[in-house]
């Protein structure tokens, strides 16, 4: 033992190279505001135990193959650290499970945008010097005669078990930082693979679906889907800023749901959920049951996708597949423009084969940071300094507050795409239509604290409270008179399958009219954000 202690000793750039990759993170967890007392010790453990294990390994190889593992070390851990080290500097947040998995599935323009959002000066130096400083320790590191193995074969042994438990069992695993991205990557792609993989058999499948209103009278269904919308930032919603004037003019016709809530806080997961039957604790039920387009092409209806946020027809992500089975799509975010570009496309579509029912899917950019992209030049309107409507907090600088202005234009301009959307349908007379309009997920706007956007780790009622309306024709409203419009409802998105489904008259077998919230057989239930109770969500900003 005293032999390597003694080399250990001399070990100095060594110890703290792997100091820097293993336990810079852990040391600075205490910093993360969605990790517990316990979660900060486990972390720490656990990455003080592989430091310590992979530092007495060094004591046995030669000093050439010790820079090789050392400088793989750096390689597969520079970015995972520059990732985790940056959301915690930033957002004083570790990155959860959900975020880890959402990575991967973020499309280029997103990242992108957001990097432009937060970066800095600072978060750019940070980034550098970070790399550097193992990079320079790797160069410096001197060479020394290894142990021999059978001298301290024991001392070996445990540190290989240490080294294989923490690598090998995940919820241990869970707690490096690099080693967990790299698992969850893989565990990611096998399971988009056999997503994919299954749903594209699934049409070939029996599964019937029959439609209980029978009419001579085509349908037309419209479901829009907003992006990071603050639902308090609307004045539909009783905003002191008139952000939606133009569908406050539809009056009781448009019906504004007071209490809907997002299933997630990030875009994809939302979509798989709102798309899919699958649901907190079934998450087989993504590749095993029919979702929203299957429904409707089964139903004999024409389906439509008009996306103006990224998708592949190649299916490179987890609800890709999802998308790609609406018989006809539209992919104008391409075009990098702002959300009018649906509207030609939506005049074209509904001038198709009027004898058919039709679905038509409408993915907006809508509201997403940074802000100021969302809208043209002429919907620059509100400006805090003149209207004074931004109420004063203290983590609400001038920066801040601009940045609401930025938002609540983006919201106007919102109002007007959906608004015209619905006069379109309007002027659909003597047919049965109905437009569904609702945000993915919220958005924080300084209103709890100095923070815009959002996080699942840093969790809150602004991003989990979603605007949720209905408008209907008058021949519709006739039409589906056994249908129950109560604005007061605690509704989910994770059941809209069941909801739009009802809406439309669907009926199949795994249906269930408890979850809809049209429907009278409709039964409250709890509500979850990913794995968090949303009314203890609620709680925990109570009175901010």
């Amino acid at each position: 033992m005293k032999e390597v202690l003694n080399i250990l000793k001399k070990k100095k750039i060594q110890f703290f190279f792997l100091f820097y990759i293993l336990l810079l993170v852990p040391v600075l967890c205490p910093l993360a505001e969605n990790f517990t007392f316990l979660d900060k010790v486990a972390v720490f453990i656990v990455c003080g135990s592989l430091f310590s294990a992979i530092l007495v390994i060094s004591l046995f190889i030669s000093s050439k193959l010790e820079r090789v593992i050392y400088s793989i070390l750096l390689a597969i851990s520079i970015i995972p650290g520059s990732i985790f080290l940056a959301y915690l500097l930033f957002a004083h947040v570790m990155l959860e499970q959900n975020s880890v998995t959402s990575l991967f599935e973020t499309n280029p323009e997103e990242s992108r945008e957001f990097v432009a959002h937060y970066l800095s000066l600072w978060v750019i130096a940070g980034v550098v010097l970070y790399a550097a400083i193992p990079i320079v320790m790797v160069c410096t590191m001197k060479s020394f005669k290894p142990l021999k193995i059978k001298n301290h074969k024991y001392l070996f042994t445990i540190s290989i078990v240490i080294i294989l438990c923490i690598v090998g069992i995940n919820r241990v695993s869970r707690s490096v930082y690099f080693i967990n991205i790299y698992k969850t990557f893989i565990s990611y792609k096998l399971r988009t693979n056999y997503e994919i993989k299954t749903i594209k058999e699934r049409p070939n499948h029996d599964y019937t679906v029959e439609n209980k209103y029978q009419d001579t009278i085509p349908q037309t269904i419209i479901i829009i889907i907003g992006e990071s919308l603050n639902k308090h930032h609307m004045s539909l919603y009783g905003y002191s800023r008139n952000t939606n004037p133009l569908l406050s003019e539809y009056g009781d016709s448009l019906i504004i749901y007071q209490d809907a809530v997002a299933p997630q806080v990030h875009t994809i997961p939302v979509m798989r959920s709102v798309l899919s039957m699958s649901e907190r604790g079934h998450p087989e039920y993504f590749t095993e049951k029919p979702s929203l387009f299957e429904l409707f092409n089964r139903a004999d209806y024409n389906t439509y996708l008009i996306s103006n946020q990224e998708f592949s027809e190649d299916c490179k992500s987890s609800y890709d597949i999802l998308l790609t089975l609406a018989k006809t799509k539209y992919n104008v975010a391409k075009y990098k423009q702002h959300d009018d570009i649906v509207l030609p496309v939506l005049d074209k579509i509904l001038e198709e084969d009027k004898t058919k029912h039709k679905l038509i899917l409408i993915h907006l950019i809508g509201n997403h940071m940074a802000y100021e992209f969302r809208y043209p030049k002429e919907y620059i309107i509100f400006n805090y300094t003149k209207d004074g409507l931004v109420p004063d907090a203290p983590y609400r600088d001038d920066k801040a507050k601009r940045t609401i202005d930025r938002f609540d234009n983006s919201v106007l301009f919102n109002d007007y795409i959906v608004s015209s959307i619905i006069k379109t349908m309007n002027k659909e007379k003597k047919q049965n239509t109905a437009v569904i309009y609702f945000s993915d997920h919220g958005e924080e706007l300084y209103d709890y604290r100095e923070f815009a956007g959002h996080a699942y780790e840093k969790v809150s009622p602004s991003m989990s409270e979603i605007p949720f309306m209905l408008w209907m024709s008058s021949t519709y409203i006739k039409k589906r008179k056994d249908l129950i419009f109560d604005i007061n409802r605690p509704f989910s998105t994770e059941d809209f399958i069941y909801s739009i489904s009802d809406l439309a008259g669907l009926e199949y077998k795994d249906y269930q009219d408890e979850r809809s919230l049209f429907s009278k057989e409709f039964i409250k239930k709890e509500r979850y954000v990913g794995e968090k109770k949303y009314e203890d969500i609620k709680k925990r900003f109570k009175g901010n």
